[in-house]
């Protein structure tokens, strides 16, 4: 365990009910863990996430500036780096068919971008919000989703409320703002389909970046949020609550995050990182689970454990929860065994 590991979790439980930020859960992560993480590759049992892959060469600025999350790409990977498509669902209504669906199974993401246009950093589906961030030529901008039940209550997700004194006709208006180191932040709301209702913002000197961005949505089909990951075997009660897919070096590295709760608040972090080069070295295993080799680890952070399964090349798949509101190490284990994993994680369209 890496104390770049600790900070990924750590940020990804912070937003276990919201939108993952990617530039932050990398960029802190990288800061703090670089000198831990040097030192611990060389320790027995030492797991190299697929974000030392992620990171690596890191140039902070927009997102970070990380290969995947802004437009700075790791020497070696801007030739392998191609824009990713997340899998069809076929029959599953889209967001201009039923714009109350949007954000409220976390298994599908109604996001779309046009082919050939601005391509996925990230998205983050639940709690009847959708969000990506996504590369409009080098720059990165982050498109809000959902629907007018969701916008009658305030605080939906930084998009302002369809009532109140704060309200939003979202008829398409741009508005400057001053962000941190008096960047001017741009930002846009408007409806792009009957019933549907978007944001978008974007840091630079101009507004441009949005309205590329409006162009190239498309809501009229529904995308698999999780990529190769499926859970099928869920404790009593337990659902899966949200879901974020990291694909910015698509098909070098990426990564899965599914929440898991329960009626009781209880629950997991299943989390899916994979990476095509050999970067992670298996930590031994002290558990064997449904006869197959796992590894526990009581400790993983100040808070909680995890448990991971050690028998998936090129990918590392384990639950991180919390010792106080978690799910029991045999809940959580019921979790991984019922996970699916395609047999091939290069390629989308086998998913």
């Amino acid at each position: 365990m890496t104390d770049l590991d600790e900070r990924i979790v750590l940020t990804l439980r912070e937003h276990a009910e919201g939108p993952v930020d990617g530039g932050r859960l990398l960029v802190g992560a990288v800061r703090r863990g670089r000198t831990r993480v040097r030192r611990r590759r060389v320790a027995a049992g030492a797991t190299l996430s697929v974000v030392a892959l992620i990171g690596a060469g890191v140039a902070v600025g927009p997102m970070g500036r990380l290969p995947g999350l802004g437009h700075t790409v790791t020497p070696g990977l801007a030739e392998t780096t191609v824009a990713f498509l997340p899998p069809l669902v076929d029959g599953a209504p889209s967001a201009a068919a039923r714009p109350d669906q949007i954000g409220k199974d976390p298994a599908l993401l109604h996001i779309g971008l046009a082919p050939g246009g601005p391509r996925f950093l990230e998205w983050n589906v639940g709690g009847g919000k959708e969000t990506a961030k996504i590369d409009v030529g080098g720059r990165t901008v982050t498109v809000e989703l959902t629907s007018a039940d969701v916008l009658r209550f305030p605080g939906a997700w930084n998009m302002p409320p369809l009532e109140g004194p704060t309200a939003n006709l979202y008829d398409g208006t741009v508005v400057r703002a001053v962000g941190p180191d008096d960047v001017p932040i741009w930002r846009r709301y408007w409806q792009p389909a009957p019933g549907v209702y978007a944001g978008a913002s974007v840091p630079g000197t101009d507004e441009g970046p949005l309205h590329e961005a409006a162009a190239a949505l498309r809501l009229d089909r529904a995308y698999r949020c999780s990529g190769p990951l499926r859970l099928t075997d869920l404790p009593a009660g337990a659902e899966v609550a949200t879901c974020a897919s990291v694909v910015g070096t698509f098909p070098a590295a990426y990564a899965v995050v599914l929440s898991v709760r329960d009626d009781q608040g209880r629950g997991v972090s299943v989390e899916f990182q994979y990476a095509r080069t050999a970067l992670m070295a298996t930590p031994p295993a002290n558990r064997t689970i449904g006869g197959r080799p796992a590894y526990y680890d009581p400790s993983y952070n100040p808070i909680g454990a995890r448990l991971e399964l050690l028998d998936i090349p090129q990918a590392q798949l384990f639950a991180a929860f919390n010792h106080e509101r978690s799910f029991s190490e045999a809940e959580a284990t019921t979790v991984l065994l019922g996970a699916q994993v395609a047999e091939h994680l290069d390629r989308p369209d086998t998913w």
